[in-house]
């Protein structure tokens, strides 16, 4: 693993920004996640977005027990704005996002940290586990690797790796880079405009953050028109990998098609948000715009794409359900001679 240098006052600050909104079930875990990491020299801002529960008494409850920690309430206006009022006091040398119902391996900062400067990586991100899993991966994989921007760029898109909380970066990259408000796809957006702007980042392959799956937000929620309204994130995907070499334009193009897709679907389970089928209307037409640049080599896609142009909406809802049943029955069976 890399070489890990001892926390001293000479260590680079660390700014950890925790936007918080009515979470007061898993906060407590979060903030000491961070203030029980090995690398000591950082502080930690929790923006407070206009709480109804007691979230902003235990942001301030660890305030009064830590100097390390920074308190702001805000008027609800979401995350974004959160994390905006976070960058503009953040004082670190290096920058790092956590939601506030996640909690982090112990270790995560240190490493991070040790491998952006024993390297000299204007961006550092590591990999993740979801909450269930996590019991799965108390051994950290310690291999790690430098990427191009090209091939980081590529990992990311392939992976829908976009999270903000994954990395930590340097300020003077993100400095003047804010969040767009009101965007449920705001990291899509940011780590994109991110890694458009440096010419290598580190990858870690051990599993430091833990993601939360058992809490709801408006990402993990139903489906529902507002997620709709954010398909301008795989648009935009697609156009920052166009200004690449030719396998990434692809993927840009693959990523499209997928989503727009992955918008499509859910529509036929939530017929309510679309009674005269006017928005799977323009989505079918979208999906037959860009089906013609769709690369070759993608079979599955392009067999997608072609299956939604051409089946009319009643067959396709019932190609749907037909899939359902088939993976509902598939389950059962297991479940049975797992018994």
């Amino acid at each position: 693993m890399i070489e890990q240098k001892e926390n001293t006052t000479s260590s680079p600050l660390l700014s950890v920004i925790v936007p918080v909104y009515n979470v007061q079930e898993y906060l407590e875990r979060c903030i000491r996640s961070i203030l029980e990491q090995t690398y000591r020299n950082l502080e930690l801002i929790l923006v407070d977005d206009g709480s109804k529960d007691t979230s902003f008494r235990i942001c301030n409850e660890y305030k009064e027990k830590d100097t390390r920690v920074v308190v702001v309430k805000q008027a609800n206006a979401g995350s974004s704005v959160a994390r905006n009022t976070g960058l503009k006091l953040a004082k670190g040398n290096f920058i790092g996002f956590v939601d506030s119902d996640d909690w982090l391996h112990p270790r995560m900062f240190q490493d991070m940290i040790s491998f952006a400067i024993s390297k000299n990586l204007p961006v550092v991100e590591c990999s993740n586990t979801n909450s269930k899993d996590v019991h799965l991966n108390a051994n950290l994989d310690n291999s790690f690797k430098i990427e191009s921007q090209e091939e980081a760029m590529y990992r990311i898109i392939e992976a829908d790796g976009f999270a903000v909380w994954r990395r930590i970066y340097h300020k003077d990259i993100v400095t003047g880079m804010t969040f767009i408000p009101g965007k449920i796809h705001q990291d899509v957006f940011y780590t994109l405009d991110v890694v458009d702007k440096i010419n290598k980042m580190g990858y870690l392959h051990g599993k430091y953050y833990i993601y939360n799956i058992a809490n709801e937000s408006i990402i993990r929620s139903a489906y529902n028109l507002k997620k709709l309204d954010a398909k301008d994130a795989v648009y935009y995907v697609r156009d920052i990998a166009g200004k690449y070499k030719p396998d990434l334009r692809d993927l840009g193009t693959v990523y499209l098609m997928k989503g727009l897709i992955n918008h499509y679907i859910p529509l036929f389970s939530h017929e309510h948000l679309d009674p005269v089928f006017e928005h799977r209307k323009q989505l079918k037409a979208e999906i037959k715009q860009h089906y013609k640049a769709m690369p070759a080599q993608w079979n599955i896609e392009k067999t997608r794409g072609l299956i939604v142009i051409y089946t009319p909406f009643w067959a396709y809802k019932t190609l749907l359900l037909l899939n359902r049943f088939r993976i509902e029955l598939k389950l059962k069976v297991i479940k049975h001679f797992n018994v």
